[in-house]
């Protein structure tokens, strides 16, 4: 299991923003077609993107006369139109997923898309904290990091330390949750890590940290 973040693709506009939904599928067309030789497995030709986008546009410009079922038709023509734009986005993702970084937000940009936004502050794989006043050292590991996606499938975390700067490890402890108190650890120079088993697939342990109990 990677712990590389890999850069997320938006569209940068609601689906209610019916000018902002054209603006960006136009944008998209031009810079798709303009780099196609990067976008070889399109799930819609431009071609037939384009089409999509003209009959939206249209249908937008119908709807202001206000008469009776063109907001409707507007409506579906803009649906068909941001479920195109919602596959291309699931393409493009699927490019970065399989690339460096680098590499995946030069392809975001390629194809008229957004980086989406990510905090400013992100929470480490895997912290240790010591406790004097219990003796406890408290483990808490970063999913989201951890796992790569979301999961249904019933997960564990098996967490093991090391005295001799990893070259052997403790049997450790195994529970159903991101975190763990690990009691009455003698003073020493610690290295935790954390591995996580998915159904039956275990996978592969963490990058350990350090702590020194005095």
């Amino acid at each position: 299991m990677s712990n590389q973040i890999k850069p997320k693709v938006s569209l940068g506009v609601d689906r209610i923003n019916v000018p902002g939904v054209l603006a960006r599928a136009t944008l998209m067309q031009t810079a798709i077609l303009a780099a196609l030789a990067l976008f070889t497995s399109l799930p819609i030709s431009m071609p037939a993107f384009l089409l999509l986008i003209q009959a939206a546009v249209t249908a937008q410009a119908a709807s202001g006369s206000r008469a009776k079922g063109l907001v409707a038709i507007r409506d579906t023509k803009v649906a068909t139109l941001w479920t195109a734009m919602r596959s291309l986005k699931t393409y493009v993702q699927g490019l970065c997923d399989a690339t460096d970084a680098v590499t995946a937000i030069a392809l975001i940009e390629q194809a008229g898309l957004l980086v989406a936004k990510t905090a400013s502050v992100t929470k480490p794989l895997l912290a240790a904290t010591f406790s004097p006043a219990t003796g406890l050292v408290r483990l808490a590991v970063n999913t989201m990091l951890l796992l790569d996606k979301p999961t249904n499938k019933r997960t564990t975390y098996t967490w093991s330390w090391s005295t001799d700067g990893g070259k052997t490890w403790s049997a450790g402890v195994t529970t159903g949750y991101a975190k763990a108190d690990i009691p009455n650890l003698p003073p020493a120079t610690y290295q935790f890590r954390v591995f996580a088993t998915v159904g039956k697939v275990p996978g592969e342990p963490c990058q350990p940290v350090g702590l020194t109990i005095h």
